[in-house]
């Protein structure tokens, strides 16, 4: 599986680069967190790190940054936008539970932004979990992100539709939160798993961390991003705003594609 995800990731990673542009809930909302939080100089381990884009906006503010990626196109691409900044500690090509950047912590902060998803197996998830509560500082925080089942309907919907005619389809994705010939069977992504919201606290404090958020990223817009990119820039900027403003609002979470949790190590 990890073959799997490190090959789509290699193929894809200028549309992945892309993809922040087209879906572009995900940064804002995840930098609002962050700086409701953290301050310039805390040192944070960026795992699985894709292209930078979201390291580069920490760099550029004055944070420390460990960044490690599965793909080779991936670190390729970071080397080349991120390598020479002061603040970067180190930039590693690994599977994220095998990274060697763990020990350089502990860390105030670490960001698992995409991992979580590709790990089909409840157990497996915890263990990354588990892994970077056990490299948090006392207090330190993490946030991670979740791909919900509503949103890979109805982007199966969107692009695959003949999957609710096989029984490995769009029926066994929502009753177990992975497909073989819906989601799976499109060019866009690969090995996931997608989770209902109210999974996701629980197994956050299964892995002995205290949640403190879990947001929608995407509000009302949900998998629909082509509404947000007819309107003009003003329009834009104030939907931005109550996307965020109302981003935990249970309503919304459960609209949302993507999930983030922040969530705390105990002192």
């Amino acid at each position: 599986m990890k073959d799997d995800v490190r090959k789509y990731y290699n193929e894809h990673m200028r549309d992945e680069d892309k993809r922040l542009d087209y879906h572009p809930f995900e940064i804002p909302l995840t930098m609002h967190f962050i700086h409701q939080y953290l301050k310039p100089g805390d040192h944070i381990f960026d795992v699985a790190c894709g292209t930078g884009r979201i390291a580069g906006l920490l760099l550029s503010q004055g944070f420390y940054l460990g960044l490690n990626d599965l793909a080779d196109e991936n670190i390729s691409t970071v080397k080349e936008r991120l390598a020479d900044d002061k603040h970067v500690l180190f930039i590693e090509r690994s599977d994220a539970q095998k990274s060697q950047g763990w020990h350089e912590g502990p860390w105030d902060s670490i960001l698992i932004l995409g991992p979580l998803y590709h790990l089909i197996n409840r157990e497996e998830r915890l263990k990354l979990l588990l892994t970077a509560r056990s490299h948090l500082k006392p207090g330190g925080l993490l946030f991670s992100s979740f791909m919900t089942r509503t949103g890979a309907l109805i982007y199966g919907l969107k692009n695959n539709p003949h999957g609710i005619l096989y029984p490995d389809g769009a029926r066994k994705l929502w009753e177990t939160g992975f497909d073989n010939r819906f989601v799976e069977d499109t060019e866009w992504f690969t090995n996931a798993y997608f989770s209902h919201p109210e999974e996701v606290n629980p197994l956050i404090e299964k892995a002995g961390l205290k949640p403190l958020h879990l947001a929608g990223a995407e509000g009302p817009f949900g998998e629909r991003f082509e509404l947000y990119h007819k309107l003009n820039h003003q329009l834009q900027n104030e939907w931005m705003k109550f996307v965020i403003d109302y981003c935990e609002d249970p309503h919304f979470i459960n609209h949302a594609k993507h999930l983030l949790s922040v969530a705390q190590k105990p002192d």
